[in-house]
């Protein structure tokens, strides 16, 4: 099954998981393709496929899981924040895990976030990894330590965790918001 087949089949376990559960909930509409050429013309790099059948099924989840499922402009805004830190060099004195699977560094530019939990921490899709680790993986950044992981081989892996936990029952829904059970 392709990248593209996984992350489609994720998203059919999340959409009914939401459809059962939680039918007052909006995953929202899909971006358009100018919304994903915008996209990767900000940061500079093509987008997976994967990235791009994703964000054109829900183009963003503002009640999820992690947070909120990044869309088209609120990739455009965390990758922005963190690279003007790389720019200015915040960053200069910061060499992040030590781990082959990653670039050492505090953030690379070729790393594009797809959850953000509201106070600096997500994950992200490496399109730079270390000498150890694959293009694609998923990798944790954390505005205090620095990024570490990986965390999912791939962007498809990182939706179909997401598709078992909420069918785990590890989420329920609570006034108006998703809930992680303990």
């Amino acid at each position: 099954m392709s990248q593209v087949e996984r992350v489609n089949a994720a998203w059919d376990r999340i959409e009914k998981w939401f459809s059962e559960k939680a039918p007052d909930m909006e995953l929202g509409a899909g971006a358009g393709a100018a919304d994903i050429t915008a996209l990767e013309t900000h940061i500079g790099v093509a987008l997976p496929e994967e990235l791009k059948a994703s964000l054109m099924r829900h183009n963003g989840v503002e009640n999820w899981t992690k947070g909120e499922l990044l869309s088209t402009e609120g990739i455009k805004r965390e990758w922005s924040c963190w690279a003007g830190l790389v720019d200015d060099g915040t960053f200069d004195d910061c060499t992040g895990e030590e781990n082959d699977c990653l670039q050492k560094c505090w953030f690379d530019k070729s790393w594009i976030p797809i959850d953000a939990d509201g106070g600096g921490n997500g994950a992200c899709l490496d399109l730079n990894p270390g000498s150890k680790g694959t293009v694609g993986q998923i990798i944790d950044m954390d505005h205090e330590v620095g990024a570490s992981g990986p965390q999912f081989a791939d962007f498809a892996a990182y939706l179909e965790e997401t598709a078992k936990m909420l069918e785990g029952g590890k989420y329920s829904v609570e006034d108006g918001y998703l809930e992680e059970i303990y």
